[in-house]
């Protein structure tokens, strides 16, 4: 292309010559930044989200759609708790709760004199769910040991036997 010519071609002067200065010049041209800014064009932003005080009705009907799924969904929540308190504080359920806790208090009793009565010589374990009570009567001295999920504590007393 510089300085060879085919056969058949313009010269110089021919039109051949001039496209490869012709993009020379443009490349040169875009290279510049004055020469970019002078081919900048304005942007324009319409704000939709309502949000950002966009006015597109789509925008603003999902997000009240949103809102309202939102706030129907908190009421079901706070409905089934509702109920469910209901069920637990109705009077069937309080007498449900009083006789099972008459009955824990009857087999805590049995317990503590079971292990209160233990003869020297005498232990034991009792097991109620992850609760462990074990015992011994070692020489007048009565030793429980109760073992739960957070602890153990042990208690040492002397045995009336």
């Amino acid at each position: 292309m510089f300085g060879h010519q085919r056969p058949g071609s313009a010269g110089p002067s021919g039109r051949a010559g001039r496209r490869p200065l012709f993009m020379i010049a443009a490349v040169l041209l875009m290279s510049f930044p004055a020469a970019r800014a002078a081919l900048a064009t304005d942007q324009l932003y319409i704000m939709q989200s309502p949000n950002f005080g966009g006015v597109n009705a789509s925008s603003l009907s999902a997000a009240q759609t949103a809102v309202s799924m939102v706030k129907q969904q908190e009421a079901a929540a706070a409905a089934a708790t509702a109920a469910a308190s209901a069920a637990a504080n109705s009077p069937s359920q309080q007498f449900a709760n009083s006789i099972i806790s008459q009955l824990d208090a009857m087999v805590a009793r049995n317990i503590a004199a079971q292990i209160a009565g233990a003869l020297p010589g005498q232990g034991g374990t009792i097991q109620s769910g992850s609760t462990s009570i074990s015992y011994t009567n070692v020489d007048g001295t009565l030793n429980v040991s109760i073992t739960t999920p957070t602890g153990t504590t042990t208690l040492a007393m002397p045995s009336g036997n």
